[in-house]
């Protein structure tokens, strides 16, 4: 049964990721065309899903939404795992006053609510995708430096470690062969679960007007547009509100199998 849902969370994760390469494609109409002569239309043939209160085709939104939601966590993502990798690295192998330096910071960070954290650095930087993208990196990266520094502490007191460095290899090319290779597996578990959070940090900035701005088609721009038309028409905010539940529930399921199969070594991904 746990294996049948994996798999199914990565059916739903792949058409999520294809519906954003190729919405240009897949998108039946334009995405921000607007018809003030049919709002809040039921789903038709011209209009699959139906439209929102602008007469704007709901289903080529969503589809636009994919791209700039689900890309944009993953892209966060990954910006939040090189910074906070590249700082756990050098805390847990320099140690001494620097560790300890940096570690300060790490607790600093790791103190402020991560939802205030971007909310105030969109406030100070503004609207739009690179400051989201700043703040989201800024509010996570200390948890990633957490883990790895404490899988830095483990992996370099092995045996095989201490042979590198009799043999006369320097810190770069041991860090880079030989530590980072052991701590990969659980840092791709931390970065998957942490792609699920990251677009919910995504769509409630945009909800609240702090991330992309209407009349992008973004997941959260959908769901506050909805917030004034939902009674008329539930499906203008069931179809975003849906989108992003099955997103982030395919994502966790893929973690959770990652972290089952990588035994002990997943124990860390509970820290972030």
């Amino acid at each position: 049964m746990k294996k049948a849902l994996f798999y199914a969370a990565l059916a739903v994760l792949a058409v999520f990721i294809t519906a954003g390469i190729f919405a240009e494609v897949l998108a039946p109409c334009d995405p921000n065309a607007v018809d003030l002569a049919n709002p809040l239309a039921a789903p038709s043939s011209a209009h699959w899903l139906g439209t929102d209160h602008l007469g704007r085709d709901l289903l080529s939104r969503l589809i636009y939404g994919s791209r700039s939601s689900v890309f944009l966590a993953f892209f966060a993502t990954g910006c939040t795992l090189m910074a906070g990798s590249l700082i756990g690295l050098v805390s847990g192998w320099a140690g001494g006053w620097l560790d300890q330096l940096l570690q300060g910071v790490v607790n600093l960070f790791q103190g402020i609510p991560s939802t205030a954290f971007v909310a105030a650095v969109l406030g100070l930087l503004g609207p739009g995708i690179r400051s989201l993208l700043i703040a989201v990196a800024a509010s996570s990266w200390a948890g990633f430096s957490r883990v790895v520094r404490n899988q830095v502490l483990a992996v370099r007191e092995l045996h095989y470690i201490e042979g590198a460095r009799a043999l006369g290899a320097g810190s770069f090319s041991i860090l880079c062969r030989h530590v980072l290779p052991n701590i990969m597996l659980p840092l791709l578990v931390l970065a998957a679960a942490r792609v699920g959070s990251t677009v919910l940090t995504v769509a409630a900035m945009s909800f609240l007007g702090l991330g992309l701005r209407a009349p992008a088609a973004d997941w959260g721009i959908m769901i506050s547009d909805a917030k004034l038309y939902y009674i008329k028409d539930l499906k203008v905010l069931l179809a975003p509100a849906a989108c992003l539940t099955l997103f982030c529930l395919s994502i966790h399921l893929i973690a959770d199998e990652l972290r089952d199969r990588l035994d002990g070594e997943g124990d860390g991904a509970h820290m972030l």
